[in-house]
């Protein structure tokens, strides 16, 4: 028992600490690059003969070079994808997905650039993953920490924790997006590490809340009524954003033969667009601010809301990397505005402050999940428990509107593009992390060349099987032979004249739960096992299969075990 309450205390300690001072390094440095890379267009001078030339330089050129800077990071890191919270769900739910410190520097790193150099993405999704990276790696350094998993959760629950300086929500939204299950195991060194960066980040680095917002409170039945349908526009809009994101027919990335230059492309059309509405560029915390103490008008809140929801979509899927949640807290404080503009028109009592609070929270959880988390941040951030309550009637309503248009979160639904679904359970997971080429069985009978139909038989005899596959000298695959159709053909005297028969094969690069779906209707002793140039590799057979299922059904217990 002791052993376990010093193995906590550590885990706390060593995994609070580095991460909020990681977390508080990630934001100094955006912060000084953003001054160092960004010109505010509204101070210049239109008669300064280099008004021209200043332009050009902040708001094309240093763009473009950091977007391609972002984009030779990427393509160094070989992955077309971004990393972010969907890698660390899928890395404690299934083993072989384990976090990899390479790519989560190169990932801060190329976060810190598109961040700083004024890309409409946000900085909590990049903490989260590099807290979740840290976590992955000290379990490496201490084998006497707790398990993995918890490890991750608990740099998952110090990074929301320093960022947003609330501790609860950082323990409730590891325990409710990362693991999805609750148990005693987590529970302390979660909270602690939680804990502990934010002391750290309060008491070491002069911590402000980042949003200044006002008291609120629940005055009339209006309020409630103009939250709800607060949270009808917020559940539509969130479908919107999450779906431009995810959707396969917005994936930039695989266009054309230079993918590295479109994060170039996507900066300098940010720079462009920031000449005239710098707004809506950047995390965009003052202008958050501004509408959270409604100091923004109808129309502007419109054009803002559209703005970013096309900006943030064109640097997500042209490469630059960052943040969705930053974008959508705009995107929904935009929306507080504009239904508490039209929500006027019918009630004069509505506090305007609850209900932008209220929007910027509904949607916020639409596209990360974790509803109570979201609720604790407001609570945390304001101090104020009706803020809370509100933040909640619309997080419900909200809820109720995208999970019926998109069902889940954007980053469940980032994951189901890799055709990963968290729902499946880990047993399906672990089968869905194995790949066929990891578990090839090379015993098998193989002929080629001019081979008589008496020699095969005679082979067959020999190794007791009943099918074999006939290659050419290449060894890729040209026929499967089965004994009864050897029996059935006598005539033909050697194997490459027999009658082709159609057979199944399978990509080394399958996984095992495709491979299931696929051979439903197969009856058979094997199937052959290809690669993409259709070499034969080796079999699959159903004994493979039992086998796998089995070592399966004992990592579900394991896991439950544990838990």
């Amino acid at each position: 028992m002791i052993k376990r309450i010093l193995s906590v205390i550590f885990t706390g300690l060593i995994v609070g600490t580095s991460v909020s001072l990681l977390v508080q390094l990630f934001l100094y440095l955006v912060n000084t690059l953003s001054n160092l890379f960004r010109q505010d267009f509204e101070d210049l001078n239109h008669s300064d003969s280099n008004y021209f030339i200043i332009v050009i330089f902040f708001f094309i050129l240093v763009p473009f070079i950091i977007g391609l800077v972002v984009g030779i990071i990427r393509n160094f890191n070989k992955d077309k994808r971004w990393h972010g919270p969907p890698d660390v769900i899928l890395s404690v739910h299934q083993d072989r997905q384990q976090l990899n410190i390479k790519s989560g520097f190169l990932t801060s790193f190329a976060s810190v650039l598109s961040i700083s150099v004024g890309s409409s993405v946000g900085q909590y999704g990049p903490l989260v993953h590099f807290g979740g990276t840290i976590g992955a790696e000290i379990k490496k350094l201490f084998s006497f920490a707790p398990d993995y998993k918890i490890l991750v959760s608990a740099g998952v629950a110090s990074a929301i924790s320093s960022g947003f300086g609330a501790p609860l929500a950082g323990l409730i939204f590891a325990r409710e997006v990362v693991l999805r299950h609750q148990s005693l195991a987590s529970f302390s060194p979660i909270l602690l590490s939680s804990i502990i960066s934010y002391v750290i980040t309060t008491k070491f680095f002069n911590y402000e809340p980042a949003f200044e917002i006002p008291y609120g409170e629940i005055n009339s039945i209006s309020q409630i009524i103009i939250i709800i349908f607060g949270g009808l526009a917020v559940g539509l809009f969130a479908s919107l954003y999450s779906h431009l994101l995810t959707t396969k027919k917005l994936n930039f990335l695989n266009f054309g033969n230079k993918p590295f230059l479109l994060p170039a492309y996507a900066a300098v059309i940010c720079g462009v667009v920031s000449i005239k509405f710098p707004e809506v560029i950047g995390i965009g915390i003052d202008v958050i601010d501004n509408l959270l103490n409604f100091k923004i008008d109808l129309t502007s809140a419109v054009i803002f809301l559209f703005l970013k929801i096309l900006l943030t979509t064109i640097c997500i899927r042209m490469g630059l990397v960052g943040g969705i949640f930053a974008p959508a807290l705009f995107i929904g404080a935009c929306l507080g505005v504009i239904t508490f503009y039209l929500g006027s028109l019918f009630f004069n009592d509505v506090n305007p402050t609850l209900v932008i609070i209220s929007t910027m929270a509904a949607l916020g959880s639409c596209i990360i999940g974790g509803p109570i988390a979201n609720v604790l941040i407001v609570f945390e951030l304001t101090s104020n428990y009706e803020a809370a309550l509100s933040s909640g009637i619309c997080i419900v309503v909200a809820t109720i509107i995208s999970s019926q248009l998109i069902g889940q979160s954007t980053f469940d639904q980032l994951l189901n593009a890799r055709s990963i679904d968290i729902q499946d359970g880990r047993d399906i997971l672990y089968l869905k992390g194995i790949k066929i080429k990891e578990i090839i069985n090379t015993d098998y009978l193989k002929f080629k060349g001019n081979i008589t139909v008496k020699t095969a038989v005679d082979e067959f005899s020999k190794n007791e099987c009943s099918e074999a596959y006939f290659v050419d000298d290449n060894n890729a695959l040209k026929s499967k032979i089965v004994l009864t159709d050897i029996i059935n053909q006598k005539v033909k005297k050697y194997l490459k004249d027999l009658n082709k028969t159609k057979f199944l094969t399978i990509s080394s690069n399958e996984n095992l739960i495709d491979v299931i779906e696929k051979c439903k209707e197969f009856i058979g002793e094997s199937i052959p096992v290809v690669d993409d140039s259709g070499k034969l590799l080796g079999i699959f057979s159903e004994n493979d299969l039992f086998l796998q299922y089995a070592n399966a059904q004992e990592y579900r217990k394991k896991e439950e075990t544990r838990s």
